[in-house]
């Protein structure tokens, strides 16, 4: 078998390939919204006091959103010191 044959061959088995429409998995699957999710939080600078939180994910949902508002709100309102 030639070089070039080994390659090609050795490229196509390294392609992934969709299985009837399935898109590839990107890492993070869907959870159901009413499933409980549960994730240790800890306090930044501290190595203690670690708390296990448990929310559905639509709660966890929107405590992401709340969090993104209270950020965009705070750089929204930034007062800039310049010269």
């Amino acid at each position: 078998m030639s070089v070039k044959a080994l390659l090609a061959a050795a490229a196509v088995i390294s392609v992934p390939i969709a299985v009837n429409g399935a898109e590839p998995s990107t890492g993070q699957q869907k959870v159901s919204p009413e499933k409980k999710v549960c994730r240790v939080q800890s306090d930044t600078g501290s190595r203690l006091g670690a708390v296990r939180v448990c929310r559905t994910a639509s709660e966890e949902e929107q405590m992401r959103q709340e969090r993104r508002r209270v950020i965009d709100r705070i750089q929204a309102n930034k007062v800039s010191f310049g010269k």
